[in-house]
C-alpha cells in the first residue's frame, strides 16, 4: 500500500526501468557514467574547488558546492535521468580554467554562470559578472591565487553581455561604482547593448514579483541538493541557499552597432543579437586569441524560447540567423567558442571543425523547432498537439551540447505557436474558460465526488500514469486544498516526473510542486523579496519610474480620480530642472505625456530618489526634497500603491479563488 505522507519518495519501479531504458538508448553506462561534454568540462583546468563556501555580508552562506558532494559517484541513482545526471557532474566541475592558454580564463561553480577574464594589453577584460556580488568578489580571489597575478586593481573593462541578472548582478564585487567612467580619466568602461537598461527594468521590476515567485520552480531557489532534490538548473549549478546581493552600476557605453573597440591594446569585436536570448544582447569575437564569446546565445544545452519562469517570448528564428551570421563571419577564424554558462568548445586534431558544427547545431536546432512548428500550425494543429508531435532528426539529438537540460522541444514549439499565434488554439470553447478552481470543482462534480477521483488516482499512480494522476489530482487540490490525499497523490505522481525528467528546470518545478503540496508554500521575507531586485529599482531614470508606477497603482481604487500636474525632475545635488512630464491619473490609469506644454497646472519638483520613495509608499522620508503645493495630491497617490512584495508568496499548486 501507497505511503501517503509528506516525505520524498524513492524511484518507482515504473520510473527505474524508464532510466535504465534511456540509458540504454542514448548509450549511457549506469554504473560509471560520462560523455564528451563531461570530459570537456572536466579539461583545461588550473585550480580546482570542490567544497567552496561563500558567505554574504551578515555572514550567511550564499553558496555551498560542497552541498552537491555526491555529483562525485559514478553511478546514476535510479532518482535522476541519466543523461541530466552527467550534466550536472559537468557543472559541478569547479574552478579555475583556461579557454585560451595564458590569455582567456574562466571561474565555474562559484554561480549559475561563468566569470571570464580576459588578457588584454596591460590587464584584464571581464565578461559578464554572475548573479552576486559575494560570488563575483570569490571568483575574483579564485582568479587570482590560480594565476598568482593582482587582477583586481588591473580590470580594464567589463563587458556585460545581457540584460539577465546571472550576468550583471555581481558587478559591484568586479568594481566600484567610483571606479566606473570613462577610459581617458582613468576609469573602468562598463560595455552593455542596446537597450540593456530598459529591458533589465522591464524584465526584473515590472513583472520582478510574479517573476521572482515563479523562479523558485524553476531554479529550485532554498531547496538544498541531493538525489531525490536538486541536482542543477541546466544551465550551471543551482544557489540552494539563496541570500547574497544583487547589484547595478549604470553601464558607461551602450553598442548600438556591430563594431570593433580596441580596449587596453587589444581588439574586440562586438557582435549584437538583440531579440534572442535576451532582447538586448550581443557576441563578442577576440581575433589575437582567435576565440569567439556566444554569451548565452549558444551554450551547452537547448535553451528556451520562453522560460517558466516567464519572460518576453522570444525569437528563434531570428536567434538561428544570428548564430549563422557569427558561423558564417567567424567560424574559419575561430579555434575555440566559449560562453556564459557551461565550458568551451576548441577545434582539435580530430575534430578540426568542431566549432563550426557547434554553432551550426545550435543555429539548425532552434531553426527546426521554429519552421516545423509553423508548418503543423498551418496544418492546423494546436500548440498542445504540436508539442507532443514534434520530434526533432536524430543527428540534432546526439549532440549534447543541445540536449534538453534547460530549454525543451514542448516548451519551446509552444513558444513559437504563441509568438505567432498567441496563446488561443482557435476553438471557441476555450476562449474564456473558467478559471481553475472554477473548473476543478466542475470536474470533481462531474466525477461523483473527490473520493471517487482519487481513487481513479490511486490506480494510475499504481500503473505508472503519472502524468494524468497529477493532473486528476491537482483537480481536487483546486476544487478542495485542504484534502490531503489529494494533496500527497498529487506530490507523489509530480515526483516521479521529476526524477524522470532530462530538464532541469521540469525536475525543479515537479520537485519543487510536490514540495509545496506536501509542506505548504514557504515563508520569504519582504527582505528577501526585495533584495532579489537589488538596487536595480534605485538606477531607474525617471520615465522607467513612472512606468512602474502605473503598475503598482491600484486601478480599481482609483477609477474615479482625474488628477493632472506637471511633474519636474530635478538633480539630486544641483535642483536644475532635467526633464519634465505631465502626469494625469485618469480612470484608473497613469497617463504620461513627455516634454512641457502650456496648459495651466499644478507642479511637482523631485528627484529620482524621491519618485523611488512614492513607489516605495516612503514620501513622508523625503518630504524636505520636495517641491509642491500639492503634497496631499501625492499622498492620495501613494494610498493607491500596492506594495508587491506582500504578494510574493502566491499559491501555485493549491491555489483558491
Amino acid at each position: 500500500m501507497r505511503q501517503l505522507n509528506n516525505e520524498p519518495k524513492e524511484a518507482s519501479n515504473y520510473t527505474r526501468e524508464y532510466q535504465k531504458k534511456f540509458a540504454k538508448e542514448w548509450n549511457i553506462d549506469i554504473a560509471h557514467a560520462t560523455n564528451s561534454e563531461l570530459e570537456l568540462a572536466k579539461s583545461h583546468n588550473i585550480y580546482k574547488t570542490e567544497d567552496k563556501k561563500i558567505f554574504g555580508r551578515n555572514g550567511k552562506e550564499v553558496w555551498d558546492l560542497g552541498e552537491y558532494g555526491f555529483l562525485k559517484e559514478e553511478a546514476v541513482p535510479d532518482t535522476i535521468n541519466p543523461s541530466l545526471w552527467l550534466n550536472a557532474k559537468s557543472n559541478f566541475q569547479a574552478g579555475l580554467f583556461w579557454v585560451v592558454k595564458d590569455k582567456i580564463f574562466q571561474v565555474r561553480g562559484f554561480d549559475i554562470a561563468n566569470i571570464t577574464f580576459v588578457r588584454s594589453k596591460t590587464g584584464f577584460i571581464v565578461l559578464d559578472t554572475g548573479t552576486l556580488v559575494e560570488s563575483a568578489q570569490a571568483a575574483l580571489d579564485v582568479a587570482e591565487h590560480g594565476l598568482g597575478e593582482n587582477i583586481r586593481n588591473n580590470i580594464r573593462a567589463v563587458i556585460i553581455s545581457h540584460s539577465h541578472t546571472d550576468h550583471y548582478g555581481g558587478v559591484a564585487g568586479i568594481v566600484k561604482e567610483e571606479e566606473v567612467g570613462e577610459p581617458s580619466e582613468g576609469k573602468i568602461p562598463i560595455y552593455v547593448p542596446e537597450g540593456f537598461a530598459r529591458e533589465t527594468v522591464s524584465e526584473s521590476i515590472y513583472a520582478g514579483t510574479a517573476m521572482s515567485r515563479r523562479a523558485r520552480y524553476q531554479f529550485a531557489h532554498g531547496k538544498p541538493a541531493g538525489r531525490k532534490s536538486v541536482i542543477s538548473t541546466g544551465l550551471g549549478l543551482a544557489g540552494t541557499r539563496g541570500g547574497g546581493t544583487v547589484s547595478y552600476l549604470n553601464p558607461t557605453y551602450e553598442i548600438k552597432e556591430n563594431q570593433t573597440i580596441v580596449i587596453d591594446g587589444l581588439e574586440v569585436e562586438f557582435q549584437l543579437t538583440p531579440g534572442t536570448e535576451a532582447p538586448a544582447e550581443m557576441n563578442n569575437y577576440f581575433p589575437e586569441y582567435r576565440a569567439f564569446w556566444a554569451a548565452e546565445n549558444c551554450t551547452a544545452t537547448l535553451h528556451n524560447f520562453y522560460p517558466i519562469r516567464g519572460a518576453k517570448v522570444r525569437d528563434s528564428s531570428i536567434w538561428s540567423d544570428f548564430t549563422i551570421e557569427a558561423l558564417e563571419k567567424y567560424g574559419d577564424k575561430t579555434d575555440v567558442v566559449f560562453q556564459s554558462h557551461h565550458w568551451p568548445h576548441w577545434n582539435t586534431e580530430e575534430n578540426p571543425n568542431a566549432v563550426k558544427d557547434y554553432l551550426r547545431n545550435n543555429a539548425a536546432i532552434y531553426k527546426y523547432i521554429h519552421d516545423q512548428t509553423l508548418l503543423y500550425a498551418n496544418q492546423g494543429y494546436t500548440q498542445n498537439e504540436i508539442a507532443h508531435k514534434i520530434k526533432l532528426p536524430r543527428k540534432l539529438q546526439e549532440a549534447w551540447y543541445i540536449r534538453p537540460y534547460y530549454g525543451t522541444v514542448e516548451v519551446n514549439s509552444k513558444a513559437v505557436y504563441q509568438r505567432y499565434l498567441g496563446y488561443y488554439n482557435a476553438n471557441p470553447v476555450t476562449l474564456h474558460p473558467l478559471t481553475e478552481a472554477e473548473t476543478a470543482k466542475k470536474f470533481v462534480e462531474y466525477v461523483g465526488s473527490e473520493e471517487k477521483v482519487l481513487e481513479k488516482v490511486q490506480q494510475d499512480l499504481d500503473n505508472g500514469n503519472y502524468q494524468w494522476a497529477a493532473t486528476a489530482a491537482n483537480y481536487v487540490v483546486f476544487a478542495n486544498p485542504q484534502n490531503t490525499r489529494a494533496r500527497y497523490l498529487c506530490a507523489d505522481a509530480l515526483e516521479q516526473l521529476g526524477y524522470q525528467a532530462e530538464s532541469a528546470i521540469w525536475r525543479n518545478a515537479y520537485l519543487i510542486g510536490a514540495e509545496e503540496l506536501r509542506n505548504g508554500t514557504p515563508q520569504v521575507s519582504k527582505e528577501a523579496v526585495e533584495a532579489q531586485k537589488g538596487n536595480l529599482i534605485d538606477r531607474m531614470d525617471a520615465r522607467m519610474a513612472l512606468g512602474y508606477l502605473g503598475i503598482v497603482l491600484d486601478g480599481e481604487k482609483a477609477a474615479e480620480e482625474d488628477i493632472k500636474f506637471r511633474l519636474q525632475m530635478i538633480e539630486e545635488k544641483s535642483g536644475a530642472i532635467k526633464e519634465t512630464y505631465l502626469l494625469h491619473l485618469y480612470a484608473g490609469s497613469l497617463l504620461i505625456y513627455e516634454g512641457d506644454n502650456v496648459e495651466e497646472l499644478p507642479y511637482v519638483r523631485l528627484s529620482e530618489k524621491a519618485l523611488t520613495a512614492l513607489i516605495r509608499k516612503k514620501l513622508d522620508n523625503v518630504r524636505d526634497k520636495i517641491d509642491t503645493d500639492i503634497y496631499d495630491v501625492l499622498k492620495r497617490i501613494e494610498s493607491y500603491v500596492v506594495d508587491l512584495s506582500e504578494y510574493s508568496q502566491f499559491h501555485i499548486v493549491d491555489r483558491e479563488e
